[in-house]
């Protein structure tokens, strides 16, 4: 069941912005690093909200929450930029 909680914020935000920056590939790109943190914070705070079922705002007021905001956007980042960014060769 967990795992359903870990797959469902990478479904809905991550493979979208994915999918879109692999149109215009560029590899470790600070727009794309700088997008990625602008849709981890919803992901994180939708995440958090479902997991803690005592739901209240103070969640946007902690460290732990902008910490793992940033940790989620530089590892897909990272792995966006070393494993999905295809070039698309000049024929």
């Amino acid at each position: 069941m967990f795992s359903f909680y870990v797959v469902l914020p990478y479904l809905l935000f991550a493979v979208p912005v994915q999918v879109l920056f692999n149109k215009h590939p560029k590899k470790f790109s600070l727009l794309y690093f700088c997008l990625y943190i602008f849709f981890s914070l919803p992901a994180v705070f939708i995440y958090s909200s479902v997991l803690n079922f005592d739901f209240s705002m103070e969640v946007l007021t902690t460290k732990n929450y902008y910490a793992i905001s940033l940790s989620a956007a530089l590892i897909f980042w990272f792995w966006d930029s070393v494993f999905l960014q295809n070039k698309r060769s000049a024929s």
